[in-house]
């Protein structure tokens, strides 16, 4: 099912206290934010957050980043995260162009990347999640030995991440055109494995 945007989004993100609209201010300084030395996970292109959201509740000793240029679909994260008073994860609405000007070097743990906009045609590939410029900015703030994990129901995206993360010199740890269900499974995936489909996966670091 297709989420609705909300028009209402940006007056209710701002108002919450739970979205960061000007994160610049916290580069270096997340620990301070969330004031602990808890691990800190990044989930790239979020969108509703059911998936982040619920490692958050089962991982309450880490922190969870949940980011999403849409505003009018992470308004539906901040519904949960209110309704179930989730502590450990903070909301960016934001492009994610200016990443490396948001976190530090080596200030982020892990990332997620699953089921982003696959972004088909010639003219779009460079606006993908896994493009390389976008994968060297992730390599700037993932911290040594830190994972990216990546999972999409489109073939061509993962074929072309496949290529993308060795040209930039990324090492895959593991990758399935066929993988099993995460422990947590976003409404994507369930949907995508209702329609069966084959969910592609890549799990990779710097």
């Amino acid at each position: 099912m297709r989420l609705r945007k909300k028009w209402s989004a940006v007056p209710r993100l701002l108002d919450s206290g739970k979205a960061l609209f000007w994160p610049e201010e916290y580069k270096g300084k997340w620990k301070d934010y969330f004031a602990n030395d808890n691990k800190i996970h990044l989930d790239i292109g979020c969108g509703s957050g059911d998936y982040c959201l619920h490692m958050a509740e089962l991982n309450p000793d880490i922190n969870y980043i949940l980011w999403d240029r849409e505003a009018g679909v992470l308004v539906y994260a901040l519904d949960q995260l209110e309704d179930k008073n989730i502590a450990n994860a903070v909301l960016i609405p934001r492009e994610i162009d200016g990443i490396d000007q948001i976190f530090a070097e080596n200030e982020i743990d892990s990332i997620t990347i699953h089921f982003p906009n696959p972004w088909p045609k010639n003219r779009q590939n460079h606006r993908r999640l896994t493009y390389p410029n976008r994968l060297k900015k992730y390599k700037y703030i993932l911290k040594d030995g830190g994972t990216i994990d990546f999972r999409t129901d489109d073939d061509e995206l993962h074929t072309d991440t496949l290529l993308y993360v060795k040209k930039v010199g990324g090492n895959i740890i593991s990758h399935s055109d066929d993988a099993p269900p995460t422990k947590v499974i976003s409404h994507y995936e369930e949907r995508f494995r209702s329609q069966g489909v084959k969910i592609k996966a890549i799990n990779f670091k710097f």
